[in-house]
């Protein structure tokens, strides 16, 4: 059979215009189909609805003593975190310090800690601190610095785009290098009994506490009741 004996057939005719036109739907239904199910990372991003918003958090922690400090010692604590510790997709919610102490000699007066930030080695703008108290109830001192701000690591719901959300929690590279605080020890003696008991000195205990988080989001489907209609 020829061509043109071929075309003469209506049959032949409906089956050669079904495979004409599937040959230039199916490029462009397989082009869409990603974008309108949001399988591409640009359509995920790009996704807008109703989310709810959860975190999933992990803490590292550093602990150290500083040894027996003499009144007007110095001591340097140093936490460096860094871009592995956090990991890929998870932002640092806050960043502590914690300088405690117990005087236990026989004395009226309370030895005293003080301390300063040097966050010169830290990215982003945070600035540093200053702190003091004094060793009569175990916690000298705290510094907290807070990355991301409104961070509570609370589960909510909200309208808009993926990756607006997204945004909001991110902590755009800020707090990765070397945090430093400085203490100064402070020993004071009860001019009364001072010389009786005496005072040589008081350690510190040093703890570093660093909240990570990973953002996490899932559609919410709001399904009418119909008992209710």
């Amino acid at each position: 059979m020829d061509m043109q004996e071929f075309f003469q057939d209506r049959r032949n005719q409906a089956m050669f215009g079904g495979t004409v036109l599937f040959m230039f739907i199916f490029p462009i239904y397989f082009a869409l189909v990603p974008s309108l199910v949001g399988l591409d990372d640009a359509g995920v991003s790009d996704s807008s609805g109703t989310w709810s918003v959860s975190f999933t958090e992990e803490t590292f922690t550093q602990t150290e003593n500083s040894g027996e400090l003499g009144d007007g010692d110095t001591y340097d604590s140093t936490f460096i975190l860094t871009e592995d510790m956090i990991g890929v997709n998870r932002n640092v919610a806050s960043v502590t310090f914690e300088v405690s102490c117990t005087d236990t000699d026989d004395n009226l007066a309370n030895d005293e800690a003080n301390g300063e930030s040097d966050l010169a080695g830290v990215t982003g703008d945070i600035q540093d601190q200053s702190a003091s108290g004094t060793c009569g109830g175990g916690d000298a001192f705290t510094m907290t610095w807070s990355i991301v701000d409104g961070y509570d690591g609370q589960t909510y719901e909200t309208e808009g785009k993926m990756s607006d959300i997204t945004s909001r929690w991110s902590d755009n590279g800020s707090a990765r290098g070397d945090w430093l605080v400085g203490i100064t020890a402070e020993i004071n003696e009860d001019p009364g009994i001072g010389i009786i008991f005496g005072d040589d000195g008081e350690d510190y205990d040093l703890t570093w506490s660093v909240v990570v988080f990973e953002v996490s989001m899932e559609p919410v489907l709001n399904i009418d009741d119909p008992t209710t209609e």
